[in-house]
């Protein structure tokens, strides 16, 4: 099945959808965390807590959340696989 969607930046889409915001520029391309450095999942966390919407949300929970809403695309056909995972 052909992907529908081939977002350039699925994480930070996922996670403007979310938070209202765009988030900062070294989540790039990144699909997951996975795709980061510790230090920057660190960072990114710490963003999300500081543009948690609601405001008794976590920023580990909006993170997760991101990442599940691209799984589920990937999943779905939604969207392309990143390349280097085939």
């Amino acid at each position: 099945m052909t992907p529908m969607y081939e977002p350039a930046e699925p994480l930070r889409d996922a996670l403007t959808a979310i938070t209202g915001r765009e988030s900062p520029d070294f989540v790039g391309n990144a699909y997951s965390c996975n795709d980061l450095t510790d230090q920057q999942t660190i960072e990114l966390q710490d963003w999300c807590s500081m543009n948690a919407r609601p405001e008794w949300s976590t920023g580990i929970g909006i993170l997760e959340a991101a990442e599940l809403l691209v799984e589920e695309a990937i999943a779905n056909a939604n969207i392309a696989r990143p390349k280097d995972n085939g």
